[in-house]
């Protein structure tokens, strides 16, 4: 499978994204960080403002975007890092012209919510034949089949062999609790058979353990140096280095809480459990041999010493064999 963990319950990704704020030195820290974490994949964020926001419409948001940047060679080299700690890379590309030069350094690509509709960038990728993980944010269920219809015309293979993953997501951050609606991780499981997953906006942990409870196979969430830097929103939803470890100790240990089993565990046979809670079959009174067994000289008590109690209806009015005193476990 594409998007399966070695060592996690979960595939979780360290979102770099543009915590940075366009400065490549802190660029170099955050993904040296992230990759210290038990995180499985480290992910950028790739973009030109030039082609991303119109500075007709939007001035303000293209000049915030346009100090995020970071150049070609920049990224080159923190793809680079990523791959010499040995972490899955992956990145969001908001530049169509920009696939190309990155496809050899990138393990699996990502479409963000706001980009479900952008077909033109959804095409370049699926030539590149790679992992695709698409967040679900601003979308109802429509949307989501007008984009998978489309990526399987091109290819059906992403569908076929699970090459593609939806993210569950809202969009505003941070996410308020109340609106997080970690329900829809069922819902697109059920209508869509490729792995399903979540994309937090929320501050902490705490959603993304529901989330995990909830059935996501891929976590996403920011990672930050500094959760109290407010000169950008992405610090407050993100998790540090202790945070993406903490969490994903705690829903290791989820998961081997809530493990399936049918058999007794160490614990049980430690304590000798089978013998202490199970019952046997005993004489309820002194019982002569060639005496019917009834329900009036028979009693299941513990311990379990033999044949266990299951066997009582089998014993009924049948002869005794032997003779019993009160007490007496009854052989079969």
């Amino acid at each position: 499978m594409y998007f399966n963990s070695e060592i996690n319950p979960v595939l979780f990704i360290a979102e770099v994204g543009s915590n940075h704020q366009g400065n490549f030195n802190e660029a170099k820290k955050l993904v040296i960080n992230a990759c210290k974490t038990r995180a499985d994949v480290v992910k950028l964020q790739i973009l030109s403002a030039e082609k991303l926001i119109s500075q007709k419409y939007d001035k303000k948001r293209y000049h915030h975007f346009k100090k995020l940047e970071l150049s070609q060679k920049e990224n080159k080299k923190l793809f680079e890092i990523i791959k010499s700690k040995k972490k899955i890379s992956s990145a969001s590309i908001w530049d169509v012209d920009q696939i190309d030069l990155f496809k050899k350094d990138i393990d699996i690509f990502k479409i963000g919510s706001g980009d479900i509709h952008n077909f033109e960038i959804i095409k370049k990728i699926i030539k590149t034949n790679k992992p695709l993980i698409i967040s679900t944010g601003l979308s109802d269920v429509n949307d989501i089949k007008k984009t998978i219809s489309f990526i399987n015309s091109l290819n059906k293979s992403y569908i076929k062999s699970k090459k593609l993953s939806l993210l569950h997501c809202n969009t505003a951050y941070p996410t308020p609790k109340e609106d997080v609606s970690l329900g829809t991780i069922d819902y697109l499981a059920k209508k869509f058979d490729i792995p399903i997953g979540y994309s937090d906006h929320s501050i902490g942990k705490e959603i993304i353990t529901y989330a995990f409870l909830k059935g996501a196979k891929i976590i996403e969430k920011h990672f930050s140096n500094n959760l109290k830097n407010k000169s950008f929103r992405d610090h407050e939803i993100s998790l540090n280095q202790k945070g993406v470890n903490d969490y994903l100790d705690d829903i290791t240990k989820i998961n081997e809480y809530l493990k399936t089993r049918y058999q007794i565990t160490k614990s049980e046979k430690k304590q000798n459990n089978l013998y202490s809670f199970r019952r046997s079959i005993y004489a309820k009174t002194n019982i002569k041999k060639g005496e019917l067994f009834t329900n009036k000289n028979l009693i299941c008590l513990r311990p379990y010493k033999k044949d266990n109690s299951r066997k009582y209806f089998n014993l009924i009015n049948k002869k005794a064999k032997l003779k019993y005193k009160k007490n007496d476990l009854i052989n079969l």
